[in-house]
């Protein structure tokens, strides 16, 4: 067996106990985390480390005191939008962690990507048993900011849309964003109590002012979409 991991699981529906099964039976230490409304199986011999925490704040996430260079997340997560908001908010919070996270769709893998996952793991290709063994090699992390955000001068930025701005009252799939060098990977929802919504084309959803767009692209296309926006 290979060196003892510290790994933290976001998740523990069907998926994640399979995970942590496989994960503790080689040994390695595994804290689960999920959601304060999660409904959780845990057999009764399982011997579970596990914790309940609003995973869409971020003090919950900080007061956990991960030591985030010395650990592994993986987010396994039953909605693929949660397993975006949180490699979003742990690249964040920890630019260098070593980020894993499930995905159902190409879609969801490119945009998990984006948002820095260092791997993902599309669940239609992997076994838990696979992802094992991702999990517990060594991980060159900072290799995905220097590939593909530093050598490509790629940015991601969060930006609220002010009233009055030529997105306000438009539908996503009405905006060609990827003429102006933008790719969109997530709307912040003002009117749904800022809930995340993971973009894909299945969603056509109408921009407000106070809506939040999480976007990738270069800076000189961010500068030229900010001034867009200011016009």
């Amino acid at each position: 067996m290979g060196r003892q991991k510290d790994i933290v699981l976001f998740g523990y529906g069907s998926f994640g106990r399979q995970l942590y099964k496989h994960l503790r039976s080689r040994g390695h230490n595994v804290k689960v985390i999920v959601g304060l409304d999660d409904y959780v199986e845990i057999e009764s011999d399982a011997n579970v480390d596990i914790t309940r925490i609003n995973i869409k704040h971020n003090d919950d996430i900080l007061a956990l005191n991960i030591d985030a260079e010395n650990v592994i997340f993986y987010c396994a997560m039953n909605k693929t939008a949660n397993n975006l908001f949180l490699v979003l908010t742990l690249k964040s919070l920890y630019p260098h962690a070593n980020v894993i996270a499930n995905s159902n769709s190409n879609e969801a893998t490119r945009k998990l990507k984006y948002a820095g996952a260092t791997s993902v793991i599309d669940l239609y290709e992997a076994t838990s048993r696979r992802i094992v063994n991702v999990l517990t090699k060594p991980a060159v992390s900072m290799a995905l900011d220097e590939i593909v955000y530093k050598q490509n001068d790629l940015q991601m930025l969060e930006i609220e849309l002010q009233e009055n701005t030529f997105l306000e009252g438009k539908y996503v799939n009405e905006i060609k964003f990827r003429q102006m060098g933008i790719i969109l990977i997530a709307i912040i929802d003002k009117e749904l109590g800022y809930e995340l919504i993971f973009t894909d084309h299945r969603i056509n959803h109408k921009l407000d002012a106070g809506d939040i767009l999480v976007i990738v692209a270069k800076k000189e296309d961010i500068s030229k979409f900010q001034q867009m926006l200011s016009a």
